[in-house]
């Protein structure tokens, strides 16, 4: 049988707990400290034991997967391995997609094998169908003696692995964060500049939203550098420089179009722009 238990009851610990379970492995408990959150994804998850006792996780015997927030691994891990049990030989998995495997260094000296095993894709809310885990890729790091159980977990899940070293979580998830997080506020900038136009900012994500899933689409089927579009990569200074005009009242947004727009610069250089153009452009952006 193959045996679970979940710590933290939030969107991610939720969600990968009922794809596991919707996948034939069976939950033993699923552990929060609030009672009611527990109770919710104990209810999405559909078996196990919804608990707030950590010593539900020690007692149970199988993997078990911390996905609480960075700050709280450290935390949990000491908790558990003061409780009743024996660790010897079990998995212990955290879902944290910056620290390492180090920190659940409590459990491993209890005797568990330990790795830190983050899936690459972000989880809006606890009720996620399944799907979300397939073809995504987890960041795997820690004991090569846990590799195996994750192996099983991701192959359950229809997933792909990435090896990583401890030194280079904090990169990899300062990646992660950029394609995720900071594309939700380079949206929320546009909707914002979108709003001078008239457009609300209820309005804004209907409009933009094909336009950011074609992108999207461009970059699986083409690649990043031939997905890219617009006035940088075609060297049209004119059309910048309107931009960055009519950016002035707007000082953030303006800055973000800066930034990128350098960025955007640099694979338009690389794609056979003109170097007279990529000057011209550059010191536009720099606002020289």
């Amino acid at each position: 049988m193959k045996r679970y238990s979940i710590v933290g009851a939030g969107r991610l610990g939720t969600a990968l707990g009922a794809a596991l379970a919707r996948r034939g492995w069976q939950a033993e408990a699923i552990i929060d400290r609030d009672a009611r959150a527990a109770g919710e994804s104990r209810r999405i998850i559909g078996c196990g034991r919804a608990s707030t006792s950590l010593a539900a996780a020690a007692k149970a015997g199988g993997t078990v997967i911390i996905a609480v927030p960075d700050d709280a691994v450290g935390g949990v891990a000491a908790a558990l391995a003061r409780a009743k049990g024996s660790w010897a030989g079990r998995t212990v998995f955290h879902t944290s997609g910056l620290l390492s495997a180090a920190v659940l260094g409590p459990l491993a000296r209890r005797g568990a094998l330990v790795a830190s095993l983050h899936p690459v894709q972000s989880f809006p809310r606890k009720d996620v169908p399944s799907s979300v885990f397939k073809g995504i890729t987890w960041g795997l790091e820690g004991d090569a003696a846990a590799f195996d159980k994750a192996e099983r977990i991701v192959r359950a899940l229809r997933g792909n692995i990435l090896l990583l070293s401890a030194k280079d979580k904090a990169i990899y998830h300062a990646a992660c964060a950029l394609a995720s997080n900071a594309l939700v506020a380079l949206e929320w900038t546009a909707a914002e500049v979108l709003g001078k136009a008239g457009v609300s900012l209820e309005d804004a994500p209907g409009m933009l939203g094909p336009l950011v899933q074609g992108t999207l689409q461009n970059v699986k089927s083409f690649g990043l550098e031939k997905a890219l579009t617009g006035p940088v990569v075609r060297g049209d200074v004119a059309t910048v420089r309107k931009h960055l005009e009519a950016l002035e009242g707007d000082q953030a947004a303006r800055e973000v179009y800066a930034v990128l727009g350098k960025q955007i610069l640099v694979l338009a250089a690389r794609q056979g722009l003109p170097p007279g153009r990529v000057r011209a452009l550059k010191r536009l952006l720099e606002g020289r």
